[in-house]
């Protein structure tokens, strides 16, 4: 028969049981009165001795991983912090391109105001017919009377007119 053993301060009392159930099968009559200790003593002694072996092992995987897990952490803070410091540079670069379309912007409409106030003293309507008569000069043929669509448009002879300077543009063009 085989018995496993678990606790070494209970090996007396197993042994004693299972001796005393085999000599009831194969000696009826006959019972145990007691079992040494001394070996018991012993195995008590290094089981305890293991134990007070563990228990630094235990400690010292027990402060191992909470110095992982407090790596762990300041890495995962490192990186919010990162993270935290890339969102702010994005938000302070977005503030200076909108500062500087600002600018432009402000910059333009205030050219525009003041050319449109430099134009408000320019054109007055002693300058504006200055250039028309400046323009008139300008064109080498000058149409006067009430009648110039007619003269034109209206008439056989505006046709025929038309059909002679487009042939004399033509063969200008040749």
């Amino acid at each position: 028969m085989k018995y496993t053993l678990i606790f070494f301060d209970q090996i007396d009392e197993n042994l004693k049981q299972a001796l005393q159930r085999d000599l009831l099968e194969m000696a009826p009559g006959l019972t145990i009165q007691a079992v040494r200790k001394r070996k018991t003593k012993l195995l008590i002694a290094i089981q305890h001795q293991k134990k007070k072996m563990q228990k630094p092992k235990r400690k010292k995987a027990i402060i191992e991983a909470e110095k992982e897990a407090r790596v762990a952490m300041i890495h995962y803070e490192q990186k919010i912090m990162e993270k935290e410091s890339l969102q702010r540079i994005s938000e302070i670069e977005d503030q200076m391109h909108l500062a500087r379309q600002k600018c432009h912007t402000d910059a333009e409409f205030y050219k525009l105001h003041q050319q449109a106030e430099v134009n408000k003293i320019l054109f007055t309507p002693e300058y504006l017919e200055l250039k028309k008569y400046d323009s008139l000069s300008l064109n080498t043929k000058v149409y006067f009377g009430n009648n110039i669509p007619q003269t034109f448009l209206g008439t056989e002879s505006s046709k025929r007119y038309l059909a002679v300077t487009e042939d004399t543009v033509d063969q200008e063009n040749v």
